[in-house]
């Protein structure tokens, strides 16, 4: 957020499945600038940055790491808005 704005950050723990399994949520919100569609199809892909700076592997890693302990990572974001990073994980 280059001109500053408000990060959120939330949590909770709810039950999913047929036997009620639990998962903990983790949400990150913020209203920075946002992407456009293109970008949020492409912000899993390794070496893809919408930063000058970036080297892209940074959610490649987290994608990779969630999911190998059994959890989901979304994006949700809006070009002049903000974004939505949000991680499921099981509670075991």
């Amino acid at each position: 957020m280059p001109s500053g704005g408000r990060l959120t950050v939330a949590t909770a723990v709810q039950p999913v499945g047929p036997g009620q399994e639990r998962q903990v949520t983790v949400t990150v919100t913020d209203t920075g600038i946002g992407m456009d569609a293109e970008a949020v199809a492409r912000i899993f892909e390794p070496y893809f940055s919408t930063k000058a700076a970036g080297t892209g592997l940074g959610l490649t890693m987290a994608k990779r790491n969630v999911e190998l302990n059994g959890g989901t990572i979304t994006v949700e974001s809006e070009r002049g808005v903000g974004t939505t990073v949000t991680i499921a994980l099981p509670v075991v």
